[in-house]
C-alpha cells in the first residue's frame, strides 16, 4: 500500500497557512507544517503595541490546523525536496517555504535613542522606550526598499504624532524615507494620500533621502555623526533581508528570490512564496496568501490532482493607522489583468473611527484561522 505524498510548508504567515490549508483541503496529501515555536503573529498590530495600547500577546496565537500535521522548530536548511530540522532531513515531493523575510538588527546610539523594530515582539521590546520621550524630535526612518506593510510606517508616524498630541507632549514626529514619493509603483493617488494624511497630523514627511545601512549597526544614520540631525529618538523600520534558508536562491543587490508564474524556483521541488519572493504585487496579506494558493495548486498537479483551481488574482486591502483610533482602508484591483501590463485601480476610504471594528475583525478572522485545532 503506497502511502500519501507529502509536502512540507515552511511558515505560518498568510502564504504559508495559505498553502498547508489548501493542500489539507484537497485531500489525499501528508501535510507538514513547521513553525517556530509553534505560533504566529499578526504584523499589523505591530504600530498599537509601539505605543504601548496593546500587548504582543494579543497578537500572536498558537498554530493548529485539523489535518495537518505542525512541527514546533525551526527549519535549519532546505535542499531539493527536503528540509533539515534538528539535524535530521525529512524528504518531500516538495517544499513551499513562506520564511517571510528578517531584519537587520540597529546598534544602540552613543547620544539619544534608537530603536529598530517591525513586528509585535519588536515593538513590544522598543515601547517603553517611545513611551518615555516627553519632548523634541522623533524620527520614523524607513532605512531601505523593499519592506513589508508598505503604508504601515507612515500610520506609525501619524499615531506617534496624534498621541504625543493627545496627551499633551511637545514633540515634533518626522518620517524620512528613501522613496521619491510614496508607493510610487502603486501610482501617485495612493502617495498623495499618505502624504496629506500626514501633514494633517502635523508629521513632516523628507522624501528621497538615502540612509547609511552600515552605520545603522553601529546606532547612527549617517557614518560620522551620532546626533542624527537632532532627534530626541529614532524610530527604525530595518533592512529587510532574505532568510538564511534561501541565501543561495538570491543575488546581491535584491532580498527576493526569483520564482517562475507557479513560485517555483531553481531549486527543483523548492517554492518560494509569501514576503520572500519577487513578485508584481505589494508586500501585504492578499498577495501573499495568493502566492501560497499557486504554489499549492501547481505542487497538487504535479501530483495529479489536475482538478485543483486556479486561484484567481489577489486583491489587496489594507488598514492605514491615522492615530486616535480612526483608520483609512486601501483597496486595489488590477481591472486590466495582472501587472506589469494591467495597472492598479486604488480605491481609498478616508479615515474613521468606524473603521477600528473592521480592523479588529480581521485581526479575528487571522486568529481564525490558525486555530482549528483548539
Amino acid at each position: 500500500m503506497t502511502s500519501a505524498p507529502l509536502v512540507a510548508v515552511v511558515g505560518a504567515g498568510p502564504a504559508g497557512l495559505a498553502a498547508a490549508r489548501q493542500l489539507r483541503d484537497q485531500g489525499g496529501v501528508q501535510v507538514v507544517l513547521v513553525v517556530p515555536e509553534g505560533r504566529s503573529e499578526y504584523l499589523p498590530g505591530t504600530l498599537a503595541v509601539a505605543t504601548g495600547d496593546a500587548r504582543a500577546a494579543q497578537y500572536r496565537t498558537r498554530v493548529e490546523l485539523a489535518g495537518v500535521e505542525v512541527i514546533r522548530a525551526r527549519v535549519e536548511a532546505i535542499e531539493p525536496g527536503a528540509i533539515r530540522i534538528e539535524g535530521s532531513w525529512l524528504r518531500a515531493h516538495a517544499v513551499i517555504a513562506a520564511p517571510g523575510l528578517t531584519l537587520d538588527p540597529v546598534g544602540s546610539a552613543t547620544s539619544g535613542e534608537i530603536v529598530g523594530f517591525w513586528d509585535p515582539s519588536g515593538a513590544e521590546v522598543a515601547a517603553p522606550r517611545i513611551g518615555a520621550v516627553e519632548q523634541g524630535v522623533v524620527d520614523v526612518v524607513i532605512s531601505s526598499l523593499p519592506y513589508r506593510c508598505p503604508p504601515a510606517p507612515y500610520g506609525l508616524a501619524m499615531r506617534l504624532a496624534r498621541r504625543a498630541r493627545r496627551l499633551g507632549k511637545q514633540l515634533q514626529v518626522r518620517l524620512v524615507t528613501p522613496e521619491v514619493h510614496p508607493l510610487a509603483a502603486l501610482g501617485h493617488v495612493l502617495g498623495d494620500e499618505l502624504l496629506a494624511g500626514c501633514q494633517d497630523a502635523g508629521v513632516e514627511v523628507r522624501l528621497g533621502h538615502e540612509i547609511d545601512l552600515d552605520a545603522l549597526a553601529e546606532g547612527a544614520i549617517a557614518a560620522g555623526t551620532s546626533d542624527r540631525d537632532g532627534a530626541d529618538l529614532t524610530v527604525v523600520i530595518p533592512r529587510h533581508r532574505a532568510s538564511p534558508l534561501l541565501a543561495d536562491l538570491v543575488g546581491a543587490n535584491s532580498p527576493l528570490v526569483g520564482v517562475d508564474a507557479r513560485f517555483a524556483t531553481e531549486m527543483a521541488g523548492v517554492f518560494v512564496v509569501g514576503d520572500a519572493a519577487a513578485g508584481p504585487y505589494p508586500r501585504a496579506a492578499d498577495p501573499a496568501a495568493w502566492s501560497g494558493s499557486v504554489a499549492a495548486t501547481a505542487v497538487l498537479s504535479e501530483l495529479g490532482f489536475d482538478h485543483a483551481r486556479t486561484p484567481g488574482a489577489p486583491a489587496p486591502d489594507c488598514f492605514v493607522d491615522h492615530g486616535d483610533g480612526a483608520y483609512g482602508r486601501i483597496r486595489i484591483t488590477y481591472p486590466d489583468g495582472p501587472p506589469p501590463r494591467g495597472q492598479p485601480a486604488v480605491a481609498i476610504e478616508p479615515a474613521a473611527p468606524a473603521l477600528a471594528t473592521d480592523f479588529e475583525e480581521a485581526h479575528r478572522r487571522w486568529h481564525a484561522l490558525r486555530v482549528e485545532g483548539q
